[in-house]
């Protein structure tokens, strides 16, 4: 059920970016206003993970699950039936919604099943969500120049997980325990720019890629390059499942930052950009679900707690850095796609390296 979930989410996330030169397209619009749709799936999932916790601990798991199917079903498909592009909007936002209950739920039940050493467990669940991610720009590609058909197929996965949900077995609420030690609102905070500048980050790579690409490939071919960012993304997590068992959260995070942010340096270079974004995802693919894991060690009677607040500041961080990226595309062309992304991936690893020093005491 974890694994139809994450692969679900992962094509929805994944679909918008080679979307939008169709979108633009359809609907006559510049790169600044198109990204709208990618700040409105973000800026609902972010909304959604704010509520998340007070909605399992009050609900429980499963009606959160089937809310979060239906909202992804009901929001995909109104993007696929849209006639006007605040129809477009609105419908991500919705998806977005129930995309933000999913996610967090099955993280959080991970998170804390399997702590103290929730890695492993944590990245092998994030890479069926690479699966996904690799398996939507495909679907944008190869239907290429119909747009609604990829979204009305993701609508059925999302209905399918819905009966899953509702005839298996759905744990019961976690409850975390009252004794918690006190909070460290610096900690806390580190995590939190931490997770806004790491999804940041992987949501400008996989959305904004193609619109670099497009000026030199086509829109075709640019199209499916966001499959292979995926593919390197969930490459790079099914490897980080059993080294996370091995290398600390802390050394593993604040490694991989640096090195996908040195690997984005290149993407400059318009001859090797489409695989030096590919590299980027390899990089980056153990932060987010290592870093749960990081922080269910630093906080591990606040995790319940906890998680929602980090979770929602990292789908914030596309809700705030995409329209800044698309007025930096409109101003100055295509070529300052890369150098607003390697900004954002230096706030990343400042992110890690501050909090890498901060909580060797407590971790």
């Amino acid at each position: 059920m974890g694994f139809a979930a994450f692969f679900l989410l992962g094509a929805q996330q994944a679909m918008y970016g080679p979307s939008l030169p169709q979108f633009r397209a359809k609907f006559g619009l510049e790169v600044d206003q198109v990204s709208a749709v990618v700040s409105a799936q973000f800026l609902g999932a972010f909304i959604a993970i704010v509520i998340s916790g007070l909605a399992i601990r009050r609900f429980g798991y499963r009606r959160v699950l089937v809310t979060g199917s239906l909202g992804v079903a009901g929001g995909l498909v109104g993007i696929a039936v849209a006639s006007a592009w605040w129809q477009v909007v609105a419908a991500a936002f919705v998806a977005g919604v129930g995309f933000g209950l999913l996610n967090l739920a099955f993280n959080l039940l991970l998170a804390l099943s399997f702590r103290p050493n929730a890695a492993p467990a944590l990245n092998l669940l994030n890479a069926v969500f690479g699966v996904g991610a690799m398996v939507g720009p495909l679907l944008v590609a190869l239907l290429e120049p119909r747009l609604a058909l990829p979204f009305l197929i993701l609508a059925g996965v999302a209905l399918v997980l819905l009966l899953l949900v509702t005839v298996l077995n759905v744990p019961q609420a976690v409850v975390a325990t009252k004794s918690a030690a006190p909070a460290a609102i610096g900690l806390l905070a580190l995590f939190v720019l931490l997770y806004f500048f790491y999804v940041a980050t992987e949501a400008g790579v996989a959305n904004f890629q193609t619109e670099h690409l497009t000026p030199h490939l086509g829109a075709a071919a640019a199209a499916g390059f966001p499959a292979l960012f995926w593919g390197a993304i969930t490459v790079g997590r099914l490897l980080a499942a059993p080294l996370s068992a091995l290398v600390r959260p802390p050394a593993m995070v604040l490694g991989s930052t640096v090195l996908a942010t040195l690997t984005l340096l290149l993407a400059s270079n318009e001859a090797v950009a489409p695989f030096a974004y590919a590299a980027v995802g390899l990089f980056l693919a153990p932060v987010f679900g290592t870093s749960l894991a990081w922080l269910t060690e630093v906080f591990p009677q606040r995790a319940e707690q906890y998680t929602p607040v980090v979770v929602a500041a990292a789908n914030l961080g596309p809700v705030l850095t995409a329209p800044l990226i698309g007025r930096a595309v409109t101003g100055y062309g295509t070529q300052a796609i890369p150098l607003a992304l390697t900004g954002l991936a230096l706030l990343l690893v400042a992110s890690a390296t501050l909090l890498f020093w901060r909580s060797r005491a407590r971790a």
